[in-house]
């Protein structure tokens, strides 16, 4: 007969171990120490006999242990070895424990470390983030449990705090975690890719100073026309015909320039994306190159230090260029690529080779498969010699001028 609740909650231990039995496999185990024990008694799908534990008593209830036992036989009739499918659950569950967020985010800001150039302070800056606004929260959780809405506390707490900057570095990052765990078997989901939706935008990326494209003449032919040392007058020249970034510039070596090909390999270390960028050099730019090579060509660096010329020149030189030229707070040098994308935008070249060009990743799915660098002569070389044209007509415009 089945047992009842009340049969199960009054059996007494004995001298030797007692069992009662419910039914379809189902027993108490009562031992003489007094411990009571769920214990079911089934044929494994290869015919040989097993036995499950479902628990002790009164932590698992009669009805709770009749429900494990229900269970346990619809796998049966499956074909499915309860026992087996017990050890199978455990390990995976023992995997998700381990996989916590912290274990995660050490893995992918060590892969993410090997990609970011050397000097970069964006390994540092990342694991910082995450130790100070997500690891006391959710850090030691495994990833595979964290809720949608415990993402979002952690991201509004900063919004309300005003820290915008560091949300989105936050979002960033751990959408990059979650993208690890994916393709590696140990996440199903990105619980912060739809986040978005929730958050407040926060206050715009604020813009390098630059001039507007109709102060540009008067600005190139202010570099032209500069007596502040040949070497900084052609470093700005360069900014303008390349694209580049000052950084990249200033730090540039002299055997990344191929001048018979018309191209700068910039390499991978040394860029702000950590990939390899190729910069095509139109013919004014090869002319500025030679003029440099004379100062500069026999020192590894285009722009050595003054004071030591195993070092370039300091991030400071070309903005006090500017300022020395009266275009304080009006122009920087970073601003520059803002001028030469806009300038090319307007003369309608296509937006993936401007944005190459800027060595800037495209956005969404094309950043990820589109890899061409657009280097035939019809492309980029092109778009940026007719930008170098562009540049030299505003010299003759005030040859021409001065001549008037």
């Amino acid at each position: 007969m089945a047992l009842t609740a009340r049969q199960v909650q009054l059996a007494k231990p004995g001298d030797k171990t007692i069992t009662l039995t419910d039914g379809y496999g189902l027993q108490l185990v009562i031992f003489p120490h007094g411990r009571k024990g769920w214990r079911w008694r089934y044929y494994r799908p290869n015919g040989k006999r097993n036995m499950l534990s479902f628990g002790h008593y009164p932590e698992v209830s009669l009805a709770q242990a009749r429900e494990q036992a229900l269970d346990a036989r619809r796998l049966v009739k499956q074909g499915i070895d309860p026992g087996e499918q017990r050890k199978q659950d455990q390990q995976e569950h023992a995997e998700t424990q381990r996989n916590t967020l912290r274990l995660l985010a050490k893995e992918w800001h060590d892969n993410a470390s090997k990609r970011w150039k050397a000097t970069s302070k964006r390994a540092q800056l990342s694991w910082a983030v995450l130790e100070l606004h997500v690891f006391p929260f959710l850090g030691d959780r495994p990833i595979e449990e964290i809720k949608p809405l415990e993402w979002l506390a952690v991201l509004k707490r900063l919004e309300e705090q005003g820290k915008h900057e560091q949300k989105r570095r936050v979002h960033f990052f751990c959408r990059d975690i979650y993208r690890l765990a994916i393709v590696t078997g140990r996440a199903a989901n990105n619980p912060l890719s739809d986040l978005g939706v929730a958050l407040e935008r926060g206050p715009g990326k604020r813009s390098f100073a630059h001039v507007s494209q109709e102060e540009v003449p008067a600005l190139y032919r202010a570099i032209h026309d500069y007596r502040g040392g040949l070497m900084v007058k052609y470093a700005m020249q360069l900014l303008f015909l390349t694209a580049a970034r000052p950084g990249e510039l200033r730090q540039a070596h002299w055997k990344e320039f191929d001048l018979e090909a018309a191209v700068w390999h910039v390499p991978a270390e040394r860029m702000k994306m950590g990939r390899a960028h190729q910069v095509p050099l139109p013919r004014q730019a090869l002319a500025v190159l030679e003029q440099l090579r004379a100062i500069t060509g026999h020192y590894p660096l285009l722009f050595p230090g003054r004071s030591d010329p195993r070092k370039p020149i300091s991030e400071m030189t070309l903005g006090m260029a500017f300022k020395r030229m009266g275009y304080a707070g009006r122009h920087v040098p970073h601003g520059t690529r803002h001028v030469i994308a806009t300038g090319l935008k307007e003369r309608g070249f296509p937006r993936e080779w401007i944005e190459l060009q800027l060595s800037h990743k495209l956005p969404g799915i094309e950043g990820v498969y589109v890899h061409a660098m657009h280097m035939s002569p019809e492309q980029r070389p092109r778009m940026m010699q007719e930008w170098a044209d562009l540049l030299d007509g505003y010299l003759r415009e005030g040859v021409d001028k001065h001549s008037a």
